[in-house]
């Protein structure tokens, strides 16, 4: 099996790209298993597992060769693995931690752990103290348990039949048949029913993070142009003029009285006289502006005049960088006091230079007459005849389903972002000339051909798309890290590791 599995997303996650990386549970399993190991969603946790805040309860494995555990209750309290296969005591069913209204038993914990010590060695890793390594799963236990919880709350929920889907899926992206996954499971010591309880999960916790996290990260132009001037991109088009706008607003609320205007315009105009006076500007958003950029002091970015506001546009045309507007300006969100911080001379945009792919594909659809099993078995043959001499181009024109089919499958040559994730991977694995394994996406299964790499630039537009993608996935990562932090420092977690007898 390749690592194609890592990139699972069932029907359940929103089709865009993952960039946050979720809590692989069931699928995660699927990686080491075929190399005769069961993979612990504890490992993949590690990319998801937030920074430990002063007073937080438990560090652990991966928190660098020096983390020490953190609960010296775990210490020499708890048996060490077992033998494969072999029954536990009944002391294992005890609890050690109370989440909410939830528990975590002995068995619960060891039995993940130990996945996650043949994890280890399947990867020839070197396995970390015993303590260290329970209190990690533990903690990493009992985040699942609240999210699962807060889920549940919110009325959120998955049926047997998106697990189904999800199941399918992950067959179908390690070319198996459901029952030959069944059989892998069998063979790595696995219940079929426990490891569609951890997909339905990992689903459940994928759908409450989309709704309470990913749907609510937006990306501003002026984020976009700050980082394209990072890199050395073109902010804008060719001959624009750039300027970096600072402000601080006094906000008015909707329906204010003639006193309220006055009084926000007083203090307005009292900050305009600070930051005319010399005072640092930036400190003054901070503390005093309403805006949402005023945690970066009030500062919107490089851009050019198009895309300022317009009663900013009108004020700054005539200033100088490091000038502050001579009055404050009145929009229907309320007062501004504005500063140009920069202002940067047209030149021509530096265009990004990416590598891109000449590909072509056969695409068979798949649905009520032709499920996804048979398209990757007629694939498969098509396959083997086009490695044995027959013309791709004229297999795609006779077979394809895609509206490609007329030009012997052609895509011409694509950029990094611009086809769906499980394409793009498979393509990017390919050598030029190379056909791939039928490959499935929300379009069908596909066979791809690469006909050939180059590097070339890249329009401002796309690098502006690019930008934005590269800027979500970051918000969303952080975003997420910082909302785990936040229910799991309101959750009520009690720990009772029981001595042994």
């Amino acid at each position: 099996m390749n690592n194609d599995i890592m990139a699972f997303q069932s029907t359940a996650f929103a089709t865009r790209v993952a960039p946050l990386r979720r809590l692989r549970v069931a699928t995660g399993v699927l990686v080491a298993l075929m190399a005769g190991a069961v993979l612990s969603p504890a490992v993949h946790a590690q990319q998801a597992q937030p920074a430990q805040k002063k007073g937080a309860p438990l560090r652990g494995i991966f928190s660098g060769p020096n983390a020490s555990p953190s609960q010296p209750l775990l210490q020499g309290t708890l048996p060490g693995p077992t033998a494969a296969g072999a029954p536990r005591s009944q002391l294992v069913d005890e609890v050690v931690a109370v989440v909410n209204t939830d528990v975590i038993t002995r068995r619960e914990l060891l039995n993940r752990a130990d996945l996650v010590e043949k994890t280890f060695r399947a990867q020839n890793r070197p396995l970390p103290p015993r303590a260290d390594l329970l209190g990690e799963v533990l903690e990493q236990l009992i985040l699942e348990r609240v999210q699962a919880q807060t889920a549940k709350e919110s009325g959120i929920r998955v049926s047997d039949a998106d697990v189904d889907r999800a199941v399918e899926s992950v067959a179908q992206r390690n070319n198996l048949s459901v029952a030959q996954l069944k059989g892998k499971l069998t063979e790595a010591g696995m219940a079929y029913n426990k490891y569609r309880d951890d997909l339905r999960q990992e689903i459940l916790l994928a759908r409450l993070r989309e709704r309470e996290v990913d749907s609510k990260v937006q990306v501003y132009d002026g984020e976009i142009d700050n980082y394209l001037a990072q890199q050395g991109g073109g902010a804008a088009a060719a001959g624009e003029q750039q300027y970096n706008v600072a402000q601080i607003l006094v906000p008015v609320p909707e329906g204010a009285t003639d006193a309220e205007k006055a009084a926000a315009r007083s203090k307005a105009e009292s900050l305009l006289k600070q930051a005319q006076g010399g005072a640092d500007f930036a400190k003054l958003a901070r503390d005093n502006s309403g805006a949402q950029d005023a945690s970066q002091g009030g500062e919107l970015g490089l851009r050019p005049i198009g895309r300022l506001p317009a009663v900013f546009a009108n004020a700054v045309l005539d200033m100088k960088a490091g000038q502050v507007a001579s009055q404050v300006i009145e929009s229907p969100a309320g007062y501004h006091v504005i500063k140009l911080l920069e202002k940067r001379a047209p030149s021509t945009a530096i265009a990004a230079k990416v590598q891109q792919t000449q590909v072509r594909h056969i695409l068979i659809k798949t649905g009520p007459t032709m499920s996804p099993d048979d398209a990757r078995r007629q694939l498969a043959g098509l396959r083997d005849r086009i490695v044995h001499g027959y013309d791709f181009g004229d297999a795609a024109r006779r077979y394809s389903q895609d509206g490609s089919a007329s030009a012997g499958g052609e895509l011409g040559w694509v950029s990094p972002g611009q086809l769906v994730p499980e394409f793009e991977h498979a393509m990017d694995e390919l050598k030029p000339g190379d056909v791939s394994q039928p490959v499935q996406s929300q379009f069908g299964v596909h066979l791809i051909q690469v006909e050939g790499r180059r590097e070339a630039e890249v329009p401002v537009d796309r690098q502006r798309d690019y930008a934005r993608s590269k800027i979500r996935e970051q918000k969303v990562q952080a975003a997420y890290e910082d909302w785990l932090r936040e229910m799991r420092d309101s959750a009520h977690v009690e720990y009772r590791v029981n001595r042994q007898e």
